[in-house]
């Protein structure tokens, strides 16, 4: 890891170049491969990384206002390169704010641009393709340490922070809530890592910022893409009470739950305080696959930064 180190000892003697995305038509994402970052390290420059010009036709959206909100999106990962996920930038350009992709060697200086952040999930694809100097395990240190610099800052802050699948778990975990790493260790009736595009039914709770989102509908089916899960509100209370030597009627967990799957596994929570929503399943699929009701969840993250 001291190459990383080496990287983040000269980030702060570099300025902010700007960069615009490729796209490659066939899987539908905008990339950027690290031959390109290591032009930007070798000449000491920070990357701005932004939408190709002709990308709101693509997307059929209007180009974001000059005083739109800036929305940073950490991209993820694929072979050699960083990728953006087509849903997440279809959702995004449908509320008008302007869209920054953040890498996780220079997450901190490109978040400084951002009044908000998404932190997403799948965040390794295809780990065994890599040749670039970071083997797997590697490279998920480094996006868990990108992730949870990117938490702190955003709580510092104060900025809207929405997390999607381990993005979600990530923001949990930092929080110290418990989460359980393999989801086939726990029993339980509902298998949480599958394909199918209506895995399970997700259960809204009442008088929550997510039923504010979906209104009156409460109960629909979501896709389940996770190995992990998030243990359950009585189980984190219990948790909390022991290792605090309090009473379990005495504990305030650090974020509140939104939603649950049938089989109790929470699969939303946040914090209305700290501006920060986590869903577990992946919105940016459904939102790709033309579902209207995800785009709130998108939503939320631009009202509460123009608030």
């Amino acid at each position: 890891m001291t190459q990383i180190n080496f990287y983040s000892f000269f980030l702060k003697f570099m300025r902010m170049k700007k960069y615009y995305l490729r796209f490659e038509p066939l899987s539908k994402m905008f990339y950027v491969e690290d031959s390109v970052l290591q032009k930007f390290v070798e000449e000491k420059d920070v990357p701005q990384f932004e939408l190709p010009e002709n990308a709101y036709n693509r997307l059929g959206c209007a180009s974001p206002a000059e005083d739109a909100p800036v929305v940073g999106l950490m991209m993820e990962r694929a072979g050699n390169a960083y990728c953006a996920n087509w849903g997440h930038v279809l959702a995004l350009a449908q509320t008008g704010a302007k869209i920054v992709f953040l890498t996780y060697l220079y997450c901190s200086e490109q978040l400084t641009v951002c009044h908000g952040l998404i932190l997403p999930g799948g965040v390794l694809k295809g780990s065994e393709q890599y040749d670039n100097k970071l083997d797997s395990n590697e490279l998920r240190y480094l996006c868990q340490m990108a992730y949870n610099v990117c938490i702190r800052k955003a709580l510092e802050r104060k900025l809207p922070l929405l997390g999607i699948g381990t993005g979600a778990q990530i923001i949990a975990c930092s929080l110290a809530l418990k989460l359980y790493h393999d989801s086939d260790s726990i029993e339980t009736p509902i298998h949480h890592n599958v394909k199918e595009a209506k895995a399970h039914r997700l259960n809204v709770f009442a008088d929550t910022p997510l039923q504010s989102i979906f209104g009156d509908n409460n109960q629909f089916y979501v896709n389940s893409r996770h190995s992990a899960l998030l243990a359950p509100v009585r189980v984190q209370k219990e948790l909390w009470a022991k290792n605090n030597h309090i009473a379990v009627g005495d504990v305030q967990l650090p974020l509140d739950f939104y939603a649950e799957a049938n089989d109790g596994t929470p699969e939303a929570w946040g914090s209305e305080e700290e501006h920060i929503l986590c869903v577990q399943w992946h919105p940016e699929e459904m939102v790709a696959a033309g579902n209207t009701d995800m785009l709130g969840i998108y939503r939320w993250l631009v009202d509460k930064i123009a608030k």
